[in-house]
């Protein structure tokens, strides 16, 4: 975040912001990426570039390990695919931040809402655990009332259930939310919800932000404090 930027004072008590994670919060994808090429290794395939992975991240781990071998004419038995799945989490797991990084004007956004008595939560098809192992890695996770993954509900994003459920689990209501996201599985969730949405510009997403229906786009942190406060109609 440019030093000379100034967040604007405000008041967001009673209202919450619901972040998605990979893509969003965190740049992940030279991980998933890491993890990826070793169980290709292991199946003798050949290993994927990394911008095939940031396009492949949204919907979790298991369609990514079944996008992925597909590229590769591999169609894989449902048993088979769980083993791999597993396996992938496996590696993943054992170094999860080693080539992570939040991404830049994040923490300094997450301290602007904190101080302005905003709730926050975190929506993700991540699994919970790995969720909250990234972030805590990170030194990021003590921000959030709570993390949702594709495991905490029966229907995950973009259902707009795993939504409701993220703005529930921080204590906040759905007319008084906003989601944060990159993909037009965020978009979706939170649109159907109720909610309005922003994404970002650098996530991890085949489709141009722009064309995915949010009702702001923004391609640094630093912006998102006055689309917060527009989006939530906070004077």
């Amino acid at each position: 975040m440019p030093a000379d930027t100034n967040f604007p004072e405000a008041d967001l008590d009673g209202c919450t912001v619901v972040f998605d994670l990979d893509g969003t919060l965190v740049d992940s994808a030279p991980d998933l990426h890491r993890a990826l090429n070793v169980v290709l290794g292991e199946m003798k395939l050949p290993a994927v570039e990394l911008a095939d992975v940031r396009q492949s991240v949204g919907l979790g781990a298991r369609r990514l390990i079944e996008r992925v071998t597909a590229m590769h004419g591999v169609e894989l038995e449902d048993a088979e695919l769980e083993r791999l799945t597993g396996r992938y989490v496996e590696v993943y797991a054992s170094d999860i931040s080693a080539l992570s990084t939040i991404f830049p004007g994040v923490v300094e956004t997450l301290e602007w809402l904190k101080r302005c008595n905003a709730k926050l939560s975190v929506c993700t098809n991540k699994r919970t655990a790995l969720s909250r192992q990234l972030l805590g890695a990170l030194g990021a996770d003590h921000y959030f009332a709570d993390i949702i993954g594709a495991d905490a509900v029966a229907n995950r994003k973009p259902h707009p259930d795993h939504y409701r459920a993220a703005v529930a689990a921080a204590g906040g209501e759905v007319g008084r939310s906003l989601m944060v996201g990159d993909t037009d599985a965020d978009a979706i969730s939170a649109r159907e919800a109720g909610a309005p949405v922003a994404l970002v510009e650098f996530g991890y997403t085949e489709t141009a932000p722009a064309l995915l229906g949010a009702d702001a786009v923004f391609s640094h942190y630093h912006e998102l404090p006055e689309i917060t406060l527009r989006l939530l109609r906070v004077a």
